[in-house]
């Protein structure tokens, strides 16, 4: 199983940090990691994370930060037929929209240990 793993960055790189302990629970969980790359031309983003999302089976989202890219990235996965764990900060807001997707768990966590132990939870009962 594929994990495409993501976070906003075109207006704040404060979750960047975080997705190497998303990517190490994945691959901790038997499933193969792919962190989205910063960097291309709008066609080649595009291209490339659309053709990832194609061939992943589940889309690991941190959402606490606004995101045009990350919301296309919710839809797109909706549409292509992919589970959905979206991770938020506590005191943070997600729109119910994106909460009343089918196949999308949400998780707020409080820490990074706290979302580490919830997503390998999570994973465990995909």
């Amino acid at each position: 199983m594929k994990a495409y793993i993501t976070c906003p960055v075109s207006h704040t790189s404060n979750r960047l940090s975080i997705l190497p302990n998303i990517k190490s629970i994945v691959e901790k969980a038997g499933m193969v990691p792919f962190v989205f790359q910063i960097g291309g031309t709008p066609d080649e983003i595009f291209n490339r994370d659309y053709n990832e999302l194609k061939s992943s089976q589940i889309l690991i989202a941190e959402v606490s930060e606004r995101s045009h890219g990350v919301g296309i990235e919710i839809g797109l996965s909706f549409h292509l037929g992919l589970k959905r764990i979206l991770l938020i900060e506590k005191g943070q807001f997600v729109s119910k929209l994106a909460q009343g997707l089918p196949d999308t768990s949400i998780i707020e966590y409080e820490s990074v240990e706290d979302l580490e132990l919830q997503l390998q939870e999570a994973l465990q009962e995909i």
